[in-house]
């Protein structure tokens, strides 16, 4: 259904909008979940990450290229959108553009007779796959960047690219070298309105006013907890990264957030890291910590020289796709006995949060002031992942909550949350229980309720090995530690005395600790790479950490807990 007609049949049935709220391009944004980008370019025979433009164009030669092998790579992961850098900040354009001689009709490619962004276009088509471009608007071999003759030659690449090369699903701008210059965002961003209306535009800085997806506030992949959709256009404009992170609750403009990052330590392809590809695990963390915290993941896959995913970047993604996918192919707590508090009529039963409709929801009486939902299985189910949705079309609704597990008899706080928003999924440590319970803490308007379900995932949390003389309590065999970003979950199996936090690469961590129904901050560790408290704490078997600041931005960050 259309997203004007939903909203006015909403309103019709008494469900307002509230603050800001998402559009059509929007929506069609969240459903993707997560994305691809393919970093390609000169770069990637220079061996650098940034080039200044002076590069020569016969150095481009990919011998074996084949767009339709990135594409099949990445529909067998269960991707759907891909972004490719037609032009990065060097300039050299993949495509023959009428606008620089500094392109592939001047590269041996083919004979200077190639178009990537047309192989590449035509694979996505082939393989039903989403075409986005990145045009980098800083470009370091134009002569005219800089002045307002250059407003007019990207303006041009524009009508090239979402001209020629069929429908364009996102146009994304960056802010690198741009901070003080004097782009047309307003020219631009008209272009991609009339050429392109479906495309949804990322960007920052400048073209703040136009953009619809914002800048997470870092290239680690992982947003903020809580992640609102909502920000102030003034926390894009001036970059402000912690309000980029986790969004402002209440902000004027609805602008959702998307966590770019990279599978290698690079952006475009270095054979030095070969070795360095992120693993399957890490990768469903991140997804977790993106696509789990209501915003999507984008996901930087750099073809090498050949012009070929190599193979430890395709395997690493297929099996973390295949590890996610067995997780979400069934819904444990489907057929289970749903009551709520109240509900505003039978037509907004919480058993609407079980189906697969995306139009069906659960709405309390008005008067409800902490509606709970509880999910009555009939017998012990195991599970270690929550997920809940509102029916974001008409904004953030749910402002806090908590959900609960009835365990032996006794119910159980598992977490608390602020935001909802159109996905938020929890990864816990494997539960048995034969009920699970909703109760929405606060919220701004109605709470919509759209979905719920139950997962068990396979644990492929990655284990932190540390010298075992010194008798860390992360060595115990039933310890384990999961990270999402800079946050590390610690589970000890069993409750131990410790007094020493130590994380090696950080300079700055917060310490909670769970006091058995929800964590609780007991230190903030500034200055060092070690906190030790004057009196043990001897009372939990879990601890979270996270690090807000860091040795250096690559730096490998190495808890230990004494």
């Amino acid at each position: 259904m259309k997203l004007e007609i939903l909203r006015a049949k909403l309103k019709e049935e008494g469900f307002k909008a509230y603050g800001a709220i998402p559009n059509e391009r929007q929506m069609e944004w969240y459903k993707r979940e997560k994305s691809i980008f393919f970093h390609f370019g000169i770069n990637t025979y220079s061996d650098r990450e940034w080039g200044d433009g002076t590069e020569d164009p016969a150095s481009f030669n990919p011998t074996d290229l084949d767009c339709r092998q990135w594409i099949r790579v990445i529909k067998e992961a269960g991707f759907n959108m891909a972004i490719l850098t037609a032009k990065h900040h060097d300039g050299f354009c993949l495509w023959p553009s009428k606008y620089t001689e500094h392109s592939v009709k001047n590269s041996p490619y083919k004979n200077g007779k190639g178009d990537i962004v047309r192989e590449f276009t035509d694979a996505c088509r082939e393989y039903g796959i989403k075409a986005g471009i990145y045009l980098s608007p800083w470009d370091r071999h134009e002569s005219t960047w800089g002045t307002d003759a250059y407003n007019t030659f990207y303006d041009n690449q524009l009508h090239e690219l979402l001209t020629d090369y069929g429908e364009i699903y996102e146009c994304w701008w960056d802010g690198a070298g741009s901070k003080d210059a004097k782009y047309d965002w307003t020219r631009w961003a008209n272009t991609v309105r009339t050429l392109q209306p479906n495309a949804v535009i990322f960007g920052s800085m400048g073209s703040s006013a136009y953009v619809d997806v914002r800048w997470v506030g870092n290239e680690r992949g992982f947003a903020g907890k809580p992640c609102w959709a909502t920000i102030n256009l003034s926390s894009l404009y001036d970059e402000i990264r912690d309000e980029l992170t986790s969004g402002i609750r209440g902000g004027d403009s609805f602008i959702p957030a998307e966590a770019d990052v990279s599978i290698r330590p690079g952006w475009f392809y270095h054979k030095s890291q070969d070795d360095s590809v992120r693993s399957a695990a890490n990768l469903f963390d991140l997804w977790l910590c993106s696509v789990g915290r209501n915003a999507s993941l984008l996901l930087n896959l750099p073809p090498n020289p050949k012009g070929l995913i190599s193979d430890a970047d395709a395997n690493s993604l297929i099996d973390f796709a295949k590890e996610l996918n067995s997780g979400l192919k069934a819904n444990l707590a489907k057929g289970a006995k749903v009551t709520a508090s109240t509900k505003k009529s039978d037509t907004y039963s919480p058993e609407n949060t079980l189906d697969e409709s995306d139009e069906s929801f659960y709405a309390p009486q008005d008067d409800d002031l902490e509606p709970e939902i509880t999910y009555e299985f009939g017998k012990e189910i195991e599970f270690n992942a929550v997920e809940f949705g509102e029916l974001i079309e008409l904004g953030h609704h749910v402002t806090s909550f908590e959900v609960l597990a009835r365990i032996s008899g006794e119910w159980h706080t598992l977490y608390t949350n602020e935001c909802m928003g159109y996905k938020s999924l929890e990864k816990l440590l494997p539960i048995k229980a034969d009920a699970v319970k909703l109760k929405i803490k606060s919220y701004i308007a109605t709470p919509l309720i759209r979905k719920f379900a139950l997962y068990r995932f396979d644990d492929i949390h990655e284990h932190i090995v540390v010298n075992k003389e010194k008798r860390n309590l992360l060595l115990g065999e039933a310890a384990v530690t999961e990270r999402c970003g800079d946050e590390f979950d610690i589970n000890f199996g069993g409750i131990f005395p410790f007094d020493t936090i130590i994380i090696k690469g950080a300079s700055r961590f917060i310490i909670n600790v769970f006091n058995g129904v929800s964590f609780v901050n007991v230190a903030e560790c500034t200055g060092s790479d070690s906190y030790k408290f004057f009196k043990p704490i001897n009372w939990s078997y879990r601890v979270k950490l996270t690090v807000l600041k860091k040795d250096s931005p690559d730096c490998k960050l190495v808890p230990e807990i004494y």
